[in-house]
């Protein structure tokens, strides 16, 4: 085998292990009958600590043993072309793992016919790449989607994930008792790892509800699993001290809430470079900090970057640009630049108004920002 659970070991090993491996997968005869199903695998362990270039070479070298050995309409090429295209996701590479993703399956909805699992764990991953984009009602439909598939089958990871997906749909859409009742649910015989990423997508239920103090239990329960469990500087523990972040921040906690956004904002442009978008929603939860805290030059910056940041990923009229960009027109009325901040105001209502509903906190929160420019403009 190519990797023996890497993951449980010491980390030297574990970096000396993937090395070996990967240095080795490119040596292999891709013609071999299981080459493809041995590199799939290793690219699997690859993505999960978190090596997303290592895991990327692996699964195309995957995809083509698989084409070479005569297998290019097989389930498992499907497969391993959907692994491909979640890591792309991962990596902020919206459209190539959406064609992916996409073209996988329509592929085995074929091979495999429309409610077996291998379609069920592709429109999960599907579901994710929309909600990573906000795209929430297509990721809602191919969630519940997936769901009913795996409801009919014995519980296993694959399910798991795809609820996990799901929950984490649920919270972008504000409905956060679903999300909880659903995060919780999981929590049984979840490994530490997974276990991490449910305590950091509670943390965020907690947080909507306005539970701070529970918010910060369940953050630095994350926080503590993350780190035990996975490698050091994996993007999992900068969600976790994210979340921790905002929990200590909503209690006044400010000094440590401002170093857990660094520590976290820190990882994530290691792993992902400066213009992903996990990156840029880092960027603006420090920016609000520093907005309520009176630091407007700094504020304005952050959200100048996050604001461009989204839109290169996602396009202009993505509600998470218009939310950058009217937090900025927020910060430019406290700068008193009055009419900078009406020009922002007003580019970005009528996008932020078709995008949510009239009670969505975000909304609220921009008409509140819109009404406080007027007020102190005298109209």
């Amino acid at each position: 085998m190519l990797a023996l659970a890497l993951l449980m070991r010491g980390a030297g090993e574990v970096e000396s292990g993937f090395r070996d491996a990967v240095s080795e997968a490119k040596r292999l005869d891709l013609a071999a009958p299981a080459a493809g199903v041995e590199l799939n695998a290793l690219g699997d362990e690859l993505y999960l600590a978190a090596r997303y270039a290592d895991a990327e070479t692996v699964y195309r070298l995957a995809v083509e043993s698989f084409d070479r050995s005569g297998s290019q309409a097989s389930v498992n090429r499907e497969l391993t072309a959907a692994n491909l295209g979640a890591l792309l996701r991962a990596q902020g590479r919206y459209e190539e793992a959406e064609r992916l993703l996409s073209a996988a399956l329509r592929q085995l909805e074929i091979l495999t016919g429309p409610d077996s699992t291998s379609v069920a764990i592709v429109a999960s991953n599907l579901a994710s790449l929309y909600w990573s984009r906000g795209e929430l009602a297509k990721a809602e439909a191919l969630g519940l989607r997936a769901d009913a598939i795996f409801a009919r089958f014995p519980a296993g990871e694959s399910q798991r994930a795809a609820r996990h997906t799901l929950g984490s749909i649920y919270i972008a859409q504000q409905r956060f008792s679903d999300a909880e009742a659903l995060f919780r649910s999981l929590l049984d015989n979840a490994s530490d790892r997974h276990a991490a990423a449910i305590y950091s997508n509670l943390t965020a239920c907690a947080l909507g509800k306005g539970e701070y103090r529970e918010a910060e239990n369940l953050a630095r329960r994350s926080v503590e699993l993350a780190r035990r469990a996975l490698p050091s500087g994996h993007p999992l523990q900068a969600s976790a001290l994210n979340n921790l972040a905002q929990a200590l921040r909503f209690q006044g906690q400010y000094l440590q809430a401002e170093k857990q956004y660094r520590e976290a904002l820190a990882i994530w442009e290691a792993t992902f470079g400066l213009r992903h978008p996990d990156v840029a929603k880092g960027l603006v939860n420090l920016a609000a900090f520093y907005h309520e805290r009176g630091r407007e030059a700094g504020a304005e910056d952050l959200y100048t970057r996050a604001a461009r940041i989204f839109e290169q990923a996602f396009g202009k009229d993505n509600p998470q640009t218009l939310l950058a960009r009217n937090e900025l027109s927020e910060v430019l009325r406290a700068e008193r630049r009055f009419t900078e901040s009406e020009k922002l105001a007003r580019a970005t209502l009528p996008g932020l108004q078709k995008a949510f509903q009239p009670q969505d906190p975000r909304l609220v929160r921009a008409l509140s920002n819109w009404a406080r420019l007027l007020a102190e403009t005298s109209r």
